[in-house]
């Protein structure tokens, strides 16, 4: 079983917490109580309220024993800062960011880090059902 941990609770955080939470450990941090609401009684995992830019949050989340961490919040700044420091001060391997911003996902690219572009996603598939 994986140790999980989700920033964000938005769309795509809230789908991601509860897939995962049926078979994996999972912990989502999200400063909104309303966005760690909607994950309802169907979350079995553990919510935290609090800001990620708070590296105290980070560890009471259980960065340091994360297997995998993923960066869902709206704000690519956001996401790009806290990736930074789960990979180089914990040491977490596997870090991937959603990225919003198309002209920021190279920039983010050359710094290592694994990218999720909704936009880019979206063009590949739709590009699949031309013939």
């Amino acid at each position: 079983m994986k140790y999980i941990l989700i920033i964000g609770c938005g769309k795509s955080g809230k789908g991601l917490a509860l897939d995962l939470s049926r078979s994996e450990n999972v912990v989502v941090v999200d400063k909104s109580l309303r966005s760690l609401d909607t994950l309802g009684d169907d979350f079995n995992g553990k919510k935290i309220w609090a800001d990620a830019m708070d590296t105290t949050t980070l560890e009471k989340a259980g960065v340091k024993e994360a297997d995998i961490v993923f960066l869902l919040t709206g704000n690519d700044n956001l996401n790009l800062v806290v990736s930074k420091v789960v990979r180089r001060k914990y040491g977490v391997r596997q870090v991937i960011l959603q990225v919003n911003d198309s002209t920021k996902e190279k920039i983010f690219q050359e710094e290592g880090l694994e990218i999720i572009n909704r936009t880019s996603l979206m063009v590949e598939v739709l590009r699949g059902f031309i013939s």
